[in-house]
């Protein structure tokens, strides 16, 4: 004790204020870095960071407001990156929709035009038969039978 008080007199009130102001901001050095042994019962593995209010002189201003900005950093980074993520995942789903409506859309043309390709064949094919029914009823042939348009029909 008698060296504080020597250390103290020497240095003067200004001396002293200057270390408590440093000691404030700054912290202890190297206190952030004392762990308790594993073995000590209650506060066993923990450092004297962890002490609500020794945490808070030991380790001083600069160094916990430090630790604060560290953490909103990594917590927003955190959502950038989940962001970039969702974000690149909806374009991807969003290409893989318009592909599928694309396909959709020219699967449905497709069809149409098979569905008018067959109608016009059935159209040209009952308006040849037609043709036929009536050549062979101005020659007075026979006359074409229900079974004889199906394998015409058939052809």
């Amino acid at each position: 004790m008698t060296v504080l008080y020597a250390i103290a007199r020497y240095l003067g009130v200004a001396g002293c204020f200057c270390l408590l102001l440093l000691w404030h901001y700054e912290g202890i050095p190297g206190a952030a870095k004392l762990k308790f042994p594993e073995g000590w019962p209650i506060v066993g593995g923990f450092g004297l960071v962890d002490v609500p209010l020794i945490g808070d002189l030991t380790v001083g201003k600069v160094e916990s407001y430090a630790a604060e900005q560290v953490r909103i950093t990594k917590a927003t980074m955190v959502s950038a990156f989940e962001y970039e993520a969702l974000s690149a995942q909806f374009d991807k789903e969003r290409d893989l929709r318009l592909k599928g409506s694309l396909a959709l859309e020219e699967y449905r043309k497709r069809a149409d035009a098979a569905l008018s390709a067959e109608q016009s064949d059935n159209d040209r094919m009952e308006q040849e038969i037609a043709d036929y029914e009536a050549k062979l009823a101005d020659a007075n042939r026979c006359r074409i039978t229900p079974d004889l348009r199906r394998w015409l029909q058939s052809k």
